[in-house]
């Protein structure tokens, strides 16, 4: 009696076969992008964007969060830091997709709650990538999105109509807590993509302790498992501290007489009148 032949496969293209042949060391090299330079820029970065809390001297535009910005600005080599933090990013989002499009839920051999975080994984790393491109672009690029315009004003801005004298000055603006205060779009935007990209984060690193083989029981799975839900709680705080200091910046009181003429000049129709009659 003849059998039917089993279906045959359809061959594999060179890149998935490239990339199954090193699944083994690409998996790991994926975590491993994902915590460092990654997971310890944002770290930083939350933290940094924290010292907002602490406000300004509305006089000397002195601060905190100043002190901050002139610090990374006085980093050795920062283009070079920049761009591979940009090539790691590409190379986890890359492998990202693919594990996401390629990988299947097991229901049977896992339980509801791994397949559930396996899930929200993903879809919280979309939604991280996405978030990270729109705030970049924003901020850095300076794109216009609907009105939502926000541009970090920096080492090497040239902005149009700024006097010449503040080129080339690391100078931080309140444009981001300016967009904040003029749209609760904004806030939702920051609070969804912000706490996607901190759970994609700490749930990576918890996962990625499994596949370095760093915790192999279940009782050293659940203890690494409090340490990385510890370090969700300290980074979504770092996170509330700069909102709170955002939205309670006071664009017309709180900023110095060079933020003002820069701040007017960028944003020449604010929707949040500049009055400063009762500045000393």
């Amino acid at each position: 009696m003849s059998t039917a032949n089993p279906p045959k496969k359809s061959p594999a293209t060179p890149l998935c076969s490239l990339l199954e042949k090193n699944h083994f060391i690409l998996r790991r090299l994926h975590s491993l992008s994902g915590i460092v330079p990654i997971g310890l820029f944002v770290c930083m970065h939350l933290f940094t964007n924290a010292q907002m809390i602490w406000g300004q001297d509305s006089t000397t535009g002195e601060g905190t969060f100043q002190h901050e910005v002139d610090f990374i600005h006085s980093m050795p080599a920062l283009f070079i830091i920049e761009w591979s933090l940009w090539g790691a990013i590409a190379f986890h989002a890359g492998l990202g997709f693919w594990y996401t499009f390629t990988g299947k839920h097991n229901v049977k051999r896992y339980s509801y709650a791994d397949n559930l975080r396996y899930m929200l994984q993903r879809i919280t790393g979309v939604i991280a990538l996405v978030f990270i491109f729109l705030h970049v672009a924003t901020l850095r690029w300076r794109w216009d999105l609907f009105g939502w315009f926000t541009p970090f004003y920096g080492e090497g801005y040239q902005a149009p109509g700024v006097p010449h004298a503040f080129h080339d000055v690391p100078m931080s603006l309140p444009l981001t807590a300016y967009a904040l205060q003029i749209s609760w779009l904004v806030v939702l935007f920051y609070l969804v993509g912000v706490t996607a990209s901190v759970y994609h984060w700490c749930n990576g690193l918890w996962t990625a302790a499994i596949s370095w083989g760093l915790t192999i029981t279940t009782a050293s799975m659940k203890r690494w498992g409090f340490v990385c839900a510890g370090l969700f709680v300290a980074l979504m705080s770092f996170f509330a501290a700069s909102m709170i200091g955002a939205l309670k910046f006071d664009l017309g009181q709180d900023m110095s007489a060079d933020q003002i003429e820069v701040f007017e000049l960028i944003v020449p129709e604010s929707r949040i009148p500049l009055d400063v009659s009762n500045r000393p």
